[in-house]
């Protein structure tokens, strides 16, 4: 395997590597099926030797031996894949265990979509120095929103938008993110010049612009602007064939939130998947049991 595919062998690795003792600095995952994400083929049988987090060394387990003292883990009958990315994430402003539970998931790097306070740079570089563990996280730090929403609907011209692109990215925003949704028309929307306002100061600043969108129209109108990701898929109808060409042709990211939909569902009883071990995993005892009852129901 070449060197190149190295960095993206990184899910299981890294929730395994997780579990493992600090003080175990080189760590053998043997005889694992890799997919490694370039489209090839499974490989079988790969022993991959980990040191203090980066991947050292890889290939047929026949060909790699594991160093002295290293800590061995067996995967035979196991995957380790590319680390997952979490391109629609909502991270709480306690941090550190949700982004280590990400870890845990093998979700090696998450979006935050909403707001983050100042302090978001500082984490970002402690992150990079290796200092924190758990999944990389990305900010949107603001989002421009319309009344009566606050914070995000503070900017109300165009003027406002640009200053606001320009301080947000001073700090430490990489994305800029824009919400347009009227909610069943209770709301008026962010307008067309307010939102080309923002798309084109955040492209000064080399950024990557983001849409909250809910409607047909609103999608062909901030994709006419250039955004580069709709954050939802287009929900109140279908795509017709020319707006998907124009996706296709223009380049345009669509996270469709596909589990944020199924999450929104009620059930009348608690259906039979929240009893997988891997989701239960997941969980406190203390939230484990509200699912179980009713309870669930009265706080929807």
């Amino acid at each position: 395997m070449s060197r190149a595919s190295r960095p993206v062998i990184l899910a299981l690795a890294a929730a395994f590597v997780f579990r493992v003792s600090a003080s175990a600095q080189v760590t053998v995952l043997a005889h694992a099926t890799v997919i490694d994400g370039t489209g090839s083929a499974p490989q079988n049988d790969v022993t991959l030797v980990l040191e203090s987090g980066r991947i050292r060394d890889i290939g047929s387990a026949s060909k790699i031996a594991a160093p002295a003292g290293a800590t061995i883990l067996d995967l035979t009958g196991k995957f380790i894949v590319p680390g997952i990315i979490n391109a629609h994430g909502h991270v709480g402003a306690n941090r550190d265990p949700e982004l280590r539970q990400y870890a845990l998931y093998g979700v090696t790097t998450t979006t935050n979509m909403a707001f983050d306070a100042d302090d978001i740079v500082d984490y970002k570089a402690e992150q990079r120095r290796g200092n924190l563990r758990g999944a990389r996280i990305l900010t949107v730090k603001y989002r421009f929103m319309s009344a009566p929403f606050k914070p995000g609907s503070e900017y109300k011209t165009p003027e406002e938008a640009r200053a606001k692109v320009d301080e947000i990215v001073a700090r430490g925003a990489d994305f800029v993110k824009v919400w347009i949704d009227s909610q069943d028309g209770k709301l008026v929307k962010l307008g067309r010049e307010f939102c080309a306002a923002v798309m084109d100061q955040a492209r000064k600043h080399g950024k990557i612009t983001m849409a909250h969108v809910y409607e047909y129209a609103d999608a062909r109108m901030i994709v006419d602007l250039g955004v580069n990701i709709l954050a939802h898929d287009v929900r109140d109808r279908e795509l017709d064939a020319d707006f998907i060409d124009t996706l296709k042709r223009r380049n345009v990211t669509v996270i469709s939130t596909l589990a944020r939909e199924e999450g929104m569902f009620g059930y009348g009883e608690a259906p039979a998947w929240i009893e997988e071990p891997f989701f239960k995993k997941g969980l406190s005892a203390e939230r484990f049991a509200i699912l179980k009852t009713s309870k669930r129901e009265e706080q929807a």
